[in-house]
Formats: C-alpha cells, sequence, structure tokens
C-alpha cells in the first residue's frame, strides 16, 4: 500500500487541522506511516507564530524535501499558518514542493488526489485522548500576536456539533478531551451572542463513556464566576486552569492590549482558588515585552514567587511584522529577554519543587499513555494537572494497568517537573 506521512508543528489548534488531512490522505488509499523515508507522500503543515517557529517551519521543510532523492517521497505538500502569512515567498522559494495548499484549504487538498471525501478526523494522538477545536481565530488583538491576521476574526463550532463530534470519539476509545481555541473563554459570543463554555461543558458532562474534560486557552479578561462555579460542580471537568496571564505590570498589560489589569488578575485567581482549593493554575508569561524595564521586570519575578503557579511557561518577545507592538520604539534586546525569561523559569523550577514534593505519599489518578522507554518503569501517565507535551509526567514503577486507563497511585517520588509512583 502507497504510504504518507504527515509533520504537524505548533499547537494543539494546528494539530486538528492536521488530522483532517491525514483523513484526506488516508481516504486517497495511503497509510500513514512514521518513516518519511517511506512516504510517496509527505505533507507540512507549518507554524508561523514566532520567530522560532518560522524557522523550524523552515527547517522542517527543507527536511521532508530531502526525501525527493533519499527517499519514496513523489509529492510534498505544504501548508499551515505560515503559509498564510507568506504564501507567495513559500510558493516561489522551494521548488522542491509540489503543492502549496492554503490554511484549512482542504477542497483544494481533495483535488490533488482527486477524492470527495468528508472532512473528518484520523487522530495523531494516542487514541485516548483528542483534542476539540471549540473556535478557530481572535477577536482580541493582542499588540504582540499575528493570529487574528492569520486565523481571522473567532468563528466558534455550533454546540451541537461539538457534542457529536465527541460521542463519536468516545465510541472510538477516547476518554479524556482537550478543549483548545484561541481563547476557549469566548466560545460562542459570535453565533450566539454570549459566552456558552459553561453550557458546552454541562453537555460534554452528560457524555456516557467520557472520563477527563481538560481546557485550554482560557484569556483572563474573558473568565467569568460563572465558568467557575461549572469547572467546580462538573466531576468530570479538571480543575485546571490554562490562564496565560502575559505580564502582570499594568502599563505593559495595557500596550500588550490585554484589557485586564493586575488587580483584575489578582482577583481571578483568588476567586479560583476560594472556590476550587485543589485547582492548578497554569500561565505562559513573555519577558523582553517592548517597554518592560527592570523595574516592571522585577515587579513579575514578584508575582510569580507570590503566585506560586502550579504550571508555568516563560518565553521571550518575539517581534513580528504586521503587529503593533513591532513598531513600538522602546525595543529590548533578545539578549535581555531571554535573561529574563531563564530567571523567571529558575524561580518556576523552585515553586515545581516544592509543590511536586508536597505531593508525595499522597494518591492521585492517572491516564496511562503510553508505556516506558525509561529505564525502571512500566509506564508514563499524567494527572489532571497535566496537559500532553507541555506538562509533567507521571513516571509509573509497577503495578498492573493498561494505556488509556485512569489509575490511582501513589506518589514516591518527585523531581522538578514530574512524578513518580506506583499503581495502587
Amino acid at each position: 500500500m502507497k504510504k504518507f506521512a504527515i509533520i504537524s508543528l505548533g499547537c494543539s489548534k494546528n494539530l486538528v487541522d492536521s488530522e483532517v488531512f491525514a483523513f484526506i490522505t488516508q481516504s486517497a488509499g495511503y497509510k500513514l506511516t512514521e518513516e518519511l523515508k517511506e512516504a510517496e507522500v509527505i505533507i507540512v503543515n507549518t507554524c508561523g507564530f514566532i520567530i522560532d517557529a518560522k524557522e523550524e517551519s523552515i527547517s522542517t521543510i527543507l527536511e521532508a524535501a530531502e526525501f525527493k532523492t533519499s527517499g519514496k517521497c513523489k509529492k510534498l505538500v505544504v501548508t499551515g499558518c505560515l503559509v498564510k502569512r507568506y504564501f507567495e515567498d513559500i510558493k516561489n522559494s522551494f521548488k522542491e514542493i509540489d503543492e502549496v495548499i492554503q490554511l484549512k484549504d482542504f477542497s483544494s487538498f481533495k483535488k490533488i488526489f482527486e477524492i470527495s471525501s468528508t472532512e473528518e478526523r484520523k487522530l495523531l494522538t494516542p487514541s485516548h485522548f483528542a483534542y476539540l477545536r471549540v473556535s478557530d481565530g481572535c477577536n482580541n488583538h493582542c499588540s504582540y500576536c499575528a493570529i487574528p491576521s492569520i486565523r481571522g476574526q473567532l468563528k466558534s463550532e455550533p454546540i451541537e456539533k461539538l457534542v457529536k463530534s465527541v460521542e463519536s470519539l468516545v465510541t472510538k476509545g477516547v476518554r479524556e478531551i482537550i478543549l483548545t481555541a484561541q481563547d476557549t473563554a469566548q466560545y460562542g459570543v459570535d453565533i450566539y451572542g454570549e459566552q456558552k463554555l459553561p453550557e458546552l461543558l454541562q453537555k460534554l458532562n452528560a457524555i456516557e463513556g467520557l472520563s477527563w474534560i481538560r481546557i485550554l486557552y482560557l484569556h483572563p479578561a474573558h473568565i467569568t464566576s460563572e465558568m467557575i462555579d461549572i469547572i467546580a460542580k462538573l466531576p468530570k471537568v479538571c480543575n485546571y486552569f490554562e490562564i496565560p496571564i502575559q505580564h502582570i505590570n499594568n502599563n505593559i498589560l495595557e500596550s500588550m492590549n490585554r484589557n485586564v489589569t493586575k488587580e483584575s488578575i489578582v482577583e481571578i485567581i483568588a476567586e479560583i482558588r476560594s472556590k476550587i482549593p485543589n485547582a492548578i493554575i497554569r500561565t505562559t508569561l513573555i519577558t523582553g515585552y517592548p517597554g518592560e524595564t527592570e523595574e516592571s521586570f522585577t515587579e513579575l519575578k514578584d508575582f510569580v514567587k507570590e503566585m506560586k503557579f502550579e504550571r508555568l511557561g516563560a518565553f521571550a518577545y518575539s517581534r513580528e511584522e504586521e503587529t503593533p507592538a513591532y513598531d513600538l520604539g522602546t525595543q529590548v534586546s533578545e539578549e535581555i529577554a531571554e535573561r529574563r525569561k531563564d530567571e523567571l523559569m529558575q524561580i518556576q523550577q523552585e515553586i515545581s519543587e516544592e509543590f511536586l514534593a508536597g505531593l508525595v505519599g499522597k494518591k492521585i489518578n492517572v491516564i496511562i499513555d503510553k508505556k516506558s522507554s525509561e529505564e525502571g518503569f512500566l509506564f508514563e501517565g499524567r494527572s489532571y494537572f497535566d496537559s500532553p507535551e507541555i506538562d509533567g509526567v507521571v513516571f509509573i514503577t509497577e503495578g498492573k494497568g493498561k494505556i488509556g486507563s485512569i489509575v490511582e497511585i501513589e506518589i514516591i517520588d518527585a523531581w522538578e517537573y514530574d512524578l513518580i509512583g506506583c499503581i495502587i
């Protein structure tokens, strides 16, 4: 049988597009392979969000192009966010590319294979969890972000369609659904005139066979008390809040066009922790944004020390053309931005170590993701406070379990970001 390979770069939202491309290719009679040298068709779904992502996308295209001569590849297809931003440049710069497909242009992709299949998904995640993109695009227009120019304005999927999709996924063995969007909290405002995340969560919680519901990308400007109450109430919704605050200095927040203040962020965090004592809060921060002084960075460091976020990622500011922040005159050097990022992550490592050490001797539920390739461990899994790829891992030393099952484990040791335990 003919084989195809797909390389999906960037975020989980992009992965959903890759799964549609994979389904279409499979419908054309190709079998998925992880070996690029065996693939007659190679699809690269690019990311174009920041400089590092763009560089990774370009190097991946060049790597895939080598298999036009060293492998079986007869057709190299490139699509995704980088294509959306630089369509003509990519089309004219890489002679090895056979087809350049615009972002989410599944109709043109089908024409390559001369088929008219439906736009379903072939999961590229392990079979027990799947991402559910509840909306695409964004209305926030943060000053540093190119997403609205790439993905467009917010476009939500109808509740009924999402529920049917999850019901179908559950029949195929999915036990954990991970809600994703550019701003999950704003789900539904474009088609219903109001935020519909609470209603969607209630309907998903009622699906028999579904065990965990995880929510990503809750913009702090749009989190409501109703959302917090619903998450606290529904047993299948993980008490896991991913809230990208990006900074805490009010002047920088205003320049970023985040529509929040330090005071409102503190109030949201306090409300979550008051209503849900075992809530885990994950955030992301940007260092080196234009105008970030040593004083405002110190304010950010002090805030991180005070809040003790259980999970945190820091990123150096990436100056992106066609964004308002690109033209700001108070640019911070890349060297300083990187140094500040490293400082934040050092602080966070200590916070994470303290948090995880406090779990030793306790019992938690873990979903088993895979057999471990690490010596001395049987399985690798995740707790309710671990999202795939971006958070920690629970290494399991012993006990009976199978991939995709949720088991109770006792924590016997902890590292900086990971836990070790045994199945009870």
